[in-house]
């Protein structure tokens, strides 16, 4: 069950209580392409999110969406979405998207596209160094995920997630 951050407390500012409460039901994302979309989370998703939302742009709206369903544990669904968005923060969740299911030099790619992201110094930050930059992070990931050891790296994954959702609602 993923729990907002100190540092992001302000984003339940801009999700109905519903929402806040169908993030907080679903399980910490997986590094992988995990095996089922969850629950409350996904029903509330299909329906649309634009009543859920609170003072966020509608022109970043499909980018909240594409990182909500990386939350629901749909990234093929994220997928579909971020593939079509020219901004930095969906070329940031594409490379999110490959990065959990398993494409780690595609994942790298889309990073490389985000270029010098000002929420990379802050997930460093919020993770003491253990995401210190978005390549380095995908090796630790691709590692985690070969040797069973997953835990501090999804812990990582939330704070990223976390920061990049707050660019994205700050427009």
């Amino acid at each position: 069950m993923p729990e907002f951050s100190e540092f992001s407390s302000s984003l339940t500012d801009s999700f109905s209580a519903e929402l806040t409460a169908a993030i907080g039901s679903a399980p910490l994302p997986a590094l992988d392409e995990g095996s089922a979309v969850h629950g409350p989370l996904k029903t509330l998703l299909q329906g649309g999110i634009g009543d859920h939302l609170i003072d966020v742009s509608p022109t970043r709206q499909m980018e909240l969406l594409s990182a909500l369903w990386l939350v629901a544990g749909d990234i093929h669904l994220s997928h579909s979405i971020s593939q079509d968005l020219p901004s930095a923060e969906g070329s940031f969740l594409h490379g999110i998207m490959h990065r959990r299911e398993g494409d780690f030099g595609n994942a790298k790619y889309w990073f490389r596209r985000v270029g010098a992201h000002p929420v990379f110094q802050q997930i460093a930050e919020v993770t003491d160094g253990h995401y210190s930059d978005p390549f380095d992070f995908v090796d630790h990931c691709q590692r985690a995920s070969a040797e069973g050891q997953a835990d501090r790296c999804m812990e990582s994954q939330w704070a990223e997630w976390q920061a990049l959702a707050q660019v994205i609602i700050d427009g």
